[in-house]
């Protein structure tokens, strides 16, 4: 058993491809971990198979997850989990054309910070809130301090990333 009583597979996992939901949880359910487990698992597996962008991204969050204090020889904070549990859930409800145009960077105050590779735009996302600035053919917009919701920073994330078609 593990330290969150899991227990751990008996035997080595096979890697073999899969292209559906059905399919990752059927091999899930024949490896003894906890329901809770296998679910993420599975849900994980389908994105890395079906949707590149998003499957990125949570690689990339899984890498700065993984960041130290003093990360930037400057004394940076590490990465708050509180910061990369608002952005896990994020990526729950999000599409994978929702992160193609967005960076993922860390900050030296424990926040991340999202930049559009479209235009000039950022997000800076707190444990308790997020703020954001965007500019693009004249339109300017911003707040900060907005209370965070996992809808309420993917909404501003797609309103910023079709500016000003939309």
């Amino acid at each position: 058993m593990d330290d969150n009583g899991a227990m751990m597979a008996a035997e080595p996992a096979v890697a073999y491809s899969t292209t559906s939901y059905t399919d990752v949880m059927s091999y899930l359910h024949s490896i003894r971990i906890t329901p809770a487990v296998k679910e993420s698992v599975a849900r994980r597996l389908l994105i890395e198979v079906t949707e590149p962008d998003l499957a990125k991204t949570f690689a990339r969050l899984d890498h700065l997850s993984q960041l130290k204090t003093d990360w930037d020889g400057r004394g940076a904070r590490k990465i708050s989990f509180a910061v990369l549990d608002n952005l896990r859930k994020v990526l729950l409800i999000s599409d994978n054309d929702d992160w193609k145009y967005w960076m993922i960077s860390p900050a030296p105050n424990g926040s991340l910070s999202l930049q559009s590779k479209r235009h000039t735009a950022s997000i800076s996302v707190g444990d308790e809130d997020y703020s954001y600035y965007s500019s693009k053919e004249n339109i300017e917009e911003g707040e900060s301090h907005l209370k965070f919701t996992p809808n309420g920073l993917l909404n501003i994330m797609r309103r910023i990333a079709c500016q000003p078609n939309c």
